[in-house]
């Protein structure tokens, strides 16, 4: 569960630099569409964890 969460966190952080970097400013949009990958990524890592 730590696994899935920090790995949730480092898709959040990592998608929100790469957005950083390409338009050059943070927007509610880029945020909100980091948060929703970072959760889709955390729950997908968790749900795999699981599995195997």
């Amino acid at each position: 569960m730590v696994e899935a969460l920090l790995f949730g966190i480092a898709i959040f952080f990592g998608w929100v630099i790469f957005d950083f970097v390409k338009h050059k400013k943070f927007s509610k949009e880029n945020i909100l569409s980091a948060l929703v990958v970072g959760v889709i990524g955390g729950v997908a890592w968790y749900i795999i964890e699981w599995i195997f």
